[in-house]
């Protein structure tokens, strides 16, 4: 015994319906598992930033450890040259941790976005999955009931309002 017209457009519907419903579900665990890498990225970004700061700060105290240890064994004394020369290297390396610090928090921001991006294109896929979802389950009510209806008292539509062929009620 087959399912007659009707029935089959219902169980269409519902395996659309079910086929958006995960599409859902796949596109939440895809958006988790992004947002997760990303975040995972982001700490390892801001690690990297500390240890770029790190070096940079060893760097300066050895050359300043340096030029003390080269003035000491010259036997020079208060020398304001010299003062200036550590000074200058203190200088630089504030701008340069500076640099190192923004460069850091770009990255970090662009982490950021591309978080929220992606939970914003899962979100408006799911939108979409929903519509799709409805709009099955409407579409294959709407053919259920319109296959479902009697065909007593019809005459032969032309197919303008739906299907070539079908029997369409007679008004009036």
């Amino acid at each position: 015994m087959g399912a007659d017209p009707a029935t089959l457009f219902l169980i269409s519907a519902g395996i659309s319906a079910a086929g958006s419903a995960v599409q859902i579900q796949q596109t939440n665990l895809q958006t988790k598992e992004m947002a997760r890498r990303y975040e995972q990225e982001k700490k390892v970004s801001y690690l990297e930033g500390l240890q770029a700061e790190n070096a940079r700060m060893r760097d300066m105290n050895t050359i300043l450890s340096n030029n003390r240890a080269v003035r000491g064994a010259s036997g020079v004394g208060d020398s304001p040259s010299f003062d200036a020369i550590q000074q200058d290297i203190i200088d630089i390396t504030n701008k340069d941790l500076s640099s190192i610090r923004l460069n850091a928090l770009k990255i970090n921001s662009s982490y950021d976005r591309a978080i929220f991006n992606t939970k914003q294109q899962a979100f408006y896929s799911n939108m979409g999955s929903i519509i799709n979802a409805g709009t099955s389950i409407v579409n294959g009510w709407n053919y259920y009931n319109y296959y479902k209806q009697p065909t007593s008292g019809v005459k032969k539509g032309t197919g303008a309002s739906g299907p070539p062929g079908r029997n369409y009620p007679v008004n009036g």
